[in-house]
This record gives C-alpha cells, structure tokens and sequence, in this order.
C-alpha cells in the first residue's frame, strides 16, 4: 500500500500468491489466489479476516452492491462475502481474465477483447483491435467508460460505453486512473478529463 506520491510502502504478506484484487470498503479488500482461494483482508490491521475455497482457480474479482463477481475463465461466480453462491453469469469469452461492474452492466476482457454485457451476460457490444495482444485489467468510470491495460504493449486502451470513441490514454485531468506496471515495478497515477462535446 502506498500513498498518492508512491511513498510510505507498506506490505501484507500473503502465504499463497495474488492474482487479483478488489475493494469492499475503506477497511477491506478481496484477493483473488492461485490456488482456488479468495482472501479477504483488513488492510488496517494487514490481516486476513477470511478465506472463501472456490471449486475452480479464479482470476478477475469486483465488489458491487453487497455481491463479489469472481471470473474462472468461461464464467462468472456471484457469491457474498462468506462465499455463499448466489448465481453464475456466462461471458462470451472461453479465456476470461478481469471484470469491472458498473451500474447494470459486466465488462470482462480476454488476452484480446473487451465485453460489454447486461448483468445476465447478454453481450451489448465486443471491442477488439489487433494492437492489443494480452489485455490484463480493466475498470470503468462514472459514466461506464472502460479502461484496459495491455500487458505486452504497456498502454491503457479507453473505450467509451457505447463504443463509438476509443484511443491510447497518455494523460488527463480529473478523475484518477491508477496504472500499475509490474515490468519496471512502478505504479503511476493520472487524472482523467472529460472531454466536452
């Protein structure tokens, strides 16, 4: 963890290795393992207050709405934060990766397209462009705008909710979009400006 200047680093070790991770509230994040585990822990405290087993090895996870949304490769788990199931979602995708919910609506991305889908996993519209090899994360914003980072080519491609508009994201001014580069081990911080019509 560390602050907005990418000073003051503090760590949590964990016993099994992270894949990806999520917030639940100010106190609380969700992390998905490798090894069919998802851990949630108190960042206050650094300690994992629980463990959900999951039946297979999960990857994608995003808190919304009191429901944990977890991808294992062809669908998408929704439990509560004991692991109690609630319902599975299809995604259009064999090989899913990461997920971000907005509102009533599930983006997931493979290693090459973005999936923009209504919460029951019917597909509103696919985005894929050969520059992208191995998309990695993705988010939205307020207004369902999503951002994907690619891992091979170390952009972060934005898509607009009606995929009309989308581009390579160098900087802006407003909201903040963290960018975490695993390769040279650096996050970076931008703020994102909405453009005026």
């Amino acid at each position: 963890m560390l602050n907005v200047y990418g000073t003051d680093a503090h760590y949590i070790s964990l016993s099994i290795k992270p894949l990806y991770i999520t917030k639940v509230d100010s106190n609380t994040v969700a992390v998905s393992c490798t090894s069919k585990t998802i851990l949630i822990i108190n960042i206050c405290t650094g300690s994992v207050t629980s463990s959900i087993e999951t039946s297979s090895r999960c990857y994608g996870i995003v808190y919304d709405e009191n429901n944990l949304y977890v991808v294992n490769e062809n669908e998408i788990d929704v439990m509560d934060l004991t692991g109690k199931f609630k319902s599975t979602i299809p995604i259009p995708s064999l090989n899913g990766r990461d997920i971000s919910v907005y509102k009533d609506t599930l983006v997931c991305i493979d290693n090459k397209s973005i999936y923009y889908c209504s919460l029951d996993g019917t597909l509103k519209w696919q985005f894929k462009n050969d520059k992208f090899k191995n998309l990695r994360g993705v988010t939205t914003d307020g207004e369902g705008n999503v951002y994907v980072t690619d891992e091979w080519t170390n952009i972060v491609c934005f898509v607009s909710d009606i995929c009309n508009r989308f581009g390579d994201i160098l900087n802006g001014l407003e909201n903040v979009l963290l960018v975490c580069n695993a390769h040279v081990g650096k996050a970076f911080l931008f703020d994102i400006k909405k453009e005026l019509a």
